[in-house]
């Protein structure tokens, strides 16, 4: 009887052993990019930390406007001389850790179970521009990463507001010119893609998100400061960062951008990450940025879950991260 006992207490034994693990493992990711990485990062540790049984360290190797011939650049001349290429600055969990370091130092700094690259995006819908840098920077991460699943940080197209998209592309054929990019580079190289442009496209086409173009012109538009603040274009609608305020050696002036994320761009594209890292439903996510009312905050909630339940089943996470 005392042997039955025994039998059965370390069988339970083992198996609480091993939940325990399960609940308390920690995915460490590595985005390499420029600030649209730190834009998918921003709110990334902060989501995974509010959804219980989640752990992850999120580092962020990045140089601002960094394109993927850029990072082979810097990447070839640190192979070459030590004291050369190390211009990243890098984050972990979003704290600061310092600047003019290499990307191999970063990427030997832990064992990195999941790793992304990305184009910049005034490259992102040009297919030439992926050639021959994407391969060589895949190359180049698994040579000192060699366990390390690398991933494909696809971008967002710009705002239909932002100078860029009058001055070089409509927004709409940028993201299906780049995801177009994306995809054919992760199928050659046999990657999963983290569909954060595709969430941004999912989003617009909501009416909670539908921003329609204006004709504000950020150079010349009567506004003065401070009278004005609070009379920029309506940019309850964007995903992206299209007007502010800024004080110069002149004064206040109106800024324009309309490429980078705005607050509710950076939530959409960390809930997104977040569930592709962990396969759990990033409605399941309860952190919230400051600026967004809970209808937005629940609806981009939902627009990441839709987005990568598409391509990824909700319960399948990273292929590393499993196999740990």
């Amino acid at each position: 009887m005392r042997m039955l006992k025994i039998t059965l207490f370390v069988p339970l034994l083992l198996l609480f052993a091993t939940a325990l693990r399960a609940e308390t493992e920690t995915i460490k990711v590595l985005g390499i990019g420029n600030s649209f990485t730190n834009n998918a990062h921003h709110f990334l540790s902060k989501v995974c930390e509010s959804v219980d049984g989640v752990n992850a360290e999120i580092g962020t190797a990045f140089i601002g406007g960094c394109s993927l011939d850029r990072h082979m650049r810097h990447a070839q001349e640190h192979e070459a001389d030590p004291e050369t290429g190390n211009e990243y600055v890098f984050r972990l969990n979003w704290k600061y850790m310092g600047s003019h370091k290499s990307l191999k130092e970063i990427l030997q700094y832990t064992d990195w179970d999941v790793i992304s690259i990305q184009q910049v995006s005034t490259k992102s819908y040009k297919e030439e521009t992926f050639y021959p840098y994407a391969k060589q920077l895949i190359d180049y991460v698994r040579q000192y990463c060699p366990d390390a699943e690398i991933v494909v940080h696809e971008t967002w197209s710009h705002s239909v507001n932002s100078p860029r998209t009058k001055r070089m592309i409509d927004s709409d054929a940028m993201y299906e010119k780049l995801h177009a990019n994306y995809a054919k580079i992760a199928a050659e190289n046999g990657l999963r893609v983290i569909p954060v442009g595709t969430a941004f496209q999912n989003a617009r086409a909501t009416e909670m998100w539908d921003l329609k173009p204006n004709d504000f012109d950020p150079e010349n538009h009567g506004l003065v400061y401070p009278q004005d603040k609070d009379n920029l274009p309506d940019m309850s609608k964007s995903l992206n960062k299209d007007y502010m305020w800024r004080e110069t050696d002149d004064g206040w002036v109106v800024k324009t951008d309309g490429y980078h994320a705005n607050t509710a761009g950076e939530y959409l594209g960390a809930l997104v990450w977040f569930q592709f890292l962990t396969g759990v439903d990033a409605r399941k996510v309860t952190y919230q940025p400051d600026g967004l009312s809970d209808e937005q905050a629940a609806s981009l909630r939902q627009i990441a879950y839709e987005t990568v339940e598409a391509i990824q089943p909700a319960g399948c996470c990273s292929a590393a991260a499993k196999a740990k």
